[in-house]
């Protein structure tokens, strides 16, 4: 057997393993601390990290396709998975990321078992990937860094070992206030002295997410934790990778959920039997146009991301993989839209059960947080127009 199929079938295992361990807790819209501990058991939490670190390697489609099962089952499941994902697995397709950073982020996965996310959206603060500065600070000391600021909507916070941190750096004796601010990224344990994990807040969907306030009261970090360092008005040195992984990670997630909206109205529909019990739901042709364009939809939106995602894998290097961001990003409102209308039908269909509290109506919630992960609809849409300008005013079609 070659070492791709080896390393399918280990993927495979490990997320059937991982999805009957879910099921069994069931999760509502509590953050269940079973969850994640269920994804380690599973061996899953490897999923990002390379094979010769010990890990299982997964590929951007790959991750894609595993994101999506879970999303299936349980829509916090898989969004808080995601972020772990997009945050580690970026790492091995980014350009300049330091090695002694890489190494201690997969060892802390394969043998500590240890979760990651990224910090970055403060109070006030706006969207990072509108160009927000941070607030958090990050103040030069002996033999490092002292942090110091809050972030919001860290996904899956109580399940975190690491976090990378968005910080605006400080320098011992700078006073030029004109200059432009430089900005890093910071590997920061969680378990360290001045760290503290509030809880986020009550939201529309994904409540199960734990989307909390991570609060850092000076937490030292060595000067090897400095991670990315760059003047706030230059591109990300890591390159493409780290915006590609989060949108269809993200993409990936809530085609799960509307995939798993779309089988569970489906058997509710042939299960479901008013009045004198004759007639299935599902025989009435209402019903049946409405799930058929949920199911175009879905797979309108299921073809491009993966698409995307097999063209990112393919490949040849850092230009060609610049160059699918605009189609990343329109994977990421493809299925995010798609995913809203997808619930919407299947609320429909369903009537006033839907509307009780269960399955569909945490998967009509759960969709609509898709709305407001990056990038935007808006960015991505003037983005898109924004280029046929460029290439209309160069005499390109």
């Amino acid at each position: 057997m070659t070492d791709s199929v080896l390393r399918r079938a280990a993927i495979s295992a490990a997320l059937t393993d991982a999805i009957e361990r879910v099921r069994a807790i069931d999760p509502g819209d509590a953050f269940d601390p079973r969850v994640p501990a269920a994804i380690r058991e599973a061996g899953l939490h490897r999923l990002p990290v390379p094979a010769a670190a010990g890990g299982l390697g997964a590929s951007l489609e790959e991750a894609a396709q595993v994101l999506t099962a879970l999303g299936a089952v349980d829509g916090s499941t898989a969004l808080g998975f995601a972020m772990h994902l997009h945050a580690v697995g970026s790492i091995a397709d980014s350009a300049g990321y330091p090695v002694a950073a890489r190494d201690r982020v997969h060892r802390a996965i394969v043998e500590d078992g240890a979760f990651f996310n990224n910090a970055a959206t403060e109070e006030g603060g706006g969207s990072p990937a509108r160009g927000a500065i941070p607030g958090t600070t990050a103040t030069a000391i002996a033999g490092g860094w002292q942090l110091r600021g809050e972030k919001t909507w860290t996904t899956w916070l109580p399940a975190l070992g690491h976090a990378f941190v968005s910080a605006r750096i400080v320098e011992a004796g700078a006073t030029d206030e004109a200059r432009t601010p430089e900005v890093g990224s910071f590997l920061v344990d969680l378990e360290s002295d001045g760290v503290a994990r509030r809880p986020g807040f009550d939201a529309l969907g994904m409540r199960a997410s734990a989307s909390g306030r991570l609060v850092l009261d000076d937490v030292t970090v060595p000067a090897d934790g400095l991670v990315v360092r760059r003047p706030a008005d230059e591109p990300d040195p890591r390159g493409p990778a780290p915006a590609a992984w989060f949108a269809v990670a993200v993409a990936a997630t809530y085609l799960g959920v509307g995939e798993g909206a779309r089988a569970d109205v489906a058997r509710w529909a042939l299960d479901r039997r008013p009045g004198d019990g004759s007639t299935a739901v599902a025989e009435i042709p209402s019903v049946q146009l409405r799930l058929g364009r949920l199911d175009a939809t879905l797979r309108v939106a299921r073809i491009v991301l993966f698409d995307v995602a097999r063209r990112w894998d393919a490949a040849a290097d850092r230009a060609e993989r610049a160059a699918l961001l605009p189609d990343c990003a329109l994977a990421k409102l493809t299925v995010t839209n798609a995913a809203v209308t997808a619930t919407d039908e299947a609320l429909r269909i369903a009537g006033g059960p839907g509307f009780l509290a269960g399955r569909l109506e945490r998967a009509f919630r759960d969709a609509r947080a898709g709305l407001i992960n990056p990038p935007l609809d808006d960015v991505a849409h003037v983005g898109f127009g924004r280029a046929i300008l460029d290439r209309s005013s160069e005499g390109h079609p």
